[in-house]
């Protein structure tokens, strides 16, 4: 009967713990803290690459998924923010677009347990930008 009691406790213990799941990485407290833009020229593209640095390992993440745009959020907007991450390099192509335009922006929540698309307030999210200097 002993060994029954010490069977059903066991089982028990067993399925709590599965039913919690694992922890997420913003119970673990790892967190975007910044982003970086590196750029390369490509023929007559310039391609833009974002690095994620985090407040625990893995430290760094390249390519990191973020939203790219050709604008700028400074200071950003009140509300949510309607995103699509992507892990591709953003390509500008120099010779159709021109020169005369506005930074390249990378956006990503900072939670990096958030699902890849979705919907977020300014206030997780961690932005960078980048001059666009074409070949």
């Amino acid at each position: 009967m002993t060994e029954l009691r010490a069977l059903i406790v066991l089982l028990l213990t067993i399925s709590l713990t599965l039913s919690c799941g694992s922890p997420s990485s913003s119970a673990s407290g790892r967190q975007l803290k910044s982003i970086s833009i590196s750029q390369t020229a490509n023929g007559g593209e310039a391609q833009f690459v974002a690095t994620g640095t985090f407040s625990a390992p893995p430290m760094t993440v390249t390519p990191l998924p973020v939203m790219w745009g050709l604008q700028l959020y400074a200071p950003p907007p009140p509300g949510n923010l309607d995103y699509t991450l992507t892990s591709q390099p953003f390509a500008f192509n120099c010779a159709t677009m021109g020169s005369e335009v506005g930074p390249v922006s990378a956006i990503a929540p900072s939670d990096p347990s958030a699902p890849a698309n979705g919907s977020l307030p300014f206030s997780e999210m961690i932005l960078a930008s980048a001059t666009i200097n074409c070949p």
